[in-house]
């Protein structure tokens, strides 16, 4: 594509609808190892596509991709950029549908799909009641989606039902903040939440609730790791807006205003540099921190 712009990520419009649109990681016709690379710039889509892709390999061994793909569903696909990504990905080996409560959205999508020349499906839902019949799925992406849902253990369990036995699900979920997210939590316990989209995360959990609605849901946890434990230091654009407005928390304020302004001078290298330490620090002391939000590869039960 041409034209990179994007109407924003969780931007409001003026109807109150949040919309989260993004470009996808692969924009070219075809996908060279030199785009391959380019993940390890988006550390939370490169270690939940790389857990659809190892799910996908262990499936071509069984059968014949070609004849019977490997079907992946996208819960919450937003405006396309990741439906785009997986059946980029895997071609005519994978059949992509992508569903979201968001019309706007979904119509944006298909706009987005016909630009890039490819056919993944798409489907609007009523955020509750899948649209499939049970173990219709090998595979479920779902990002940033679980903090805006009301009912999380039955809407976990409607996941569970539609992927088959020992199938993946690749998902981001926002959560509380965790004991080492020192940082917000002092800010918090002083009144000040500096969580860009507080207003529409109903559904937070700490670690531990969230691992005990997966299990309770029939999903068994393979991996699962907090998503930028040092944020302040590494988005701290994310702070900026709230911080900056507080008469209070001085020497916060004036690093954070540091960082802010050397990001944004040496964008995009410093973004760029931000998300592959974020990418390190997942695969490395990420399984132990408990920050704010998990990147989670689950496993369907095979007696659930």
């Amino acid at each position: 594509m041409k034209n990179n712009n994007t109407l924003g990520w969780g931007v409001i419009t003026n109807e109150g609808v949040e919309l989260w649109d993004a470009e996808p990681v692969f924009r070219g016709e075809k996908i060279s190892k030199k785009d391959k690379l380019k993940l390890i710039f988006y550390p939370k889509k490169f270690l939940l596509y790389n857990g659809i892709i190892k799910a996908k390999r262990k499936a071509a061994k069984k059968r014949n991709l070609y004849k019977d793909p490997f079907r992946i569903l996208d819960v919450g696909c937003g405006t396309g950029a990741t439906i785009i990504d997986l059946k980029k990905l895997f071609g005519r080996e994978a059949e992509v549908i992508g569903l979201d409560v968001v019309k706007i959205q979904l119509e944006i999508a298909k706009k987005k799909i016909k630009q890039h020349g490819i056919w993944p499906k798409l489907k609007w839902y009523d955020g509750s009641h899948l649209p499939f019949g049970n173990r219709a799925f090998d595979a479920i992406y779902t990002s940033d989606v679980l903090g805006h849902v009301k009912d999380v253990p039955a809407w976990l369990r409607e996941l569970r039902n539609v992927i088959k036995p020992g199938g993946t699900l690749a998902m981001f979920s926002e959560s509380k903040l965790g004991k080492h997210a020192y940082i917000r939590n002092y800010l918090m316990d002083r009144g000040l939440n500096t969580d860009p989209h507080a207003e529409f995360h109903i559904s937070l959990y700490s670690k531990q609730e969230l691992c005990e609605l997966l299990d309770q849901a029939g999903f068994e946890i393979e991996s699962i790791c907090s998503s930028f434990w040092a944020k302040f230091l590494v988005h701290p654009d994310e702070f900026y807006p709230e911080l900056q407005n507080q008469n209070k928390f001085f020497i916060l304020k004036i690093i954070n205003k540091i960082l802010y302004n050397i990001k944004k001078k040496t964008h995009p290298y410093s973004t760029a540099l931000a998300e592959l330490y974020g990418l390190l620090e997942m695969v490395t002391i990420g399984r132990w921190v408990e920050s704010q939000g998990y990147i989670v590869l689950a496993k369907r039960k095979m007696k659930k």
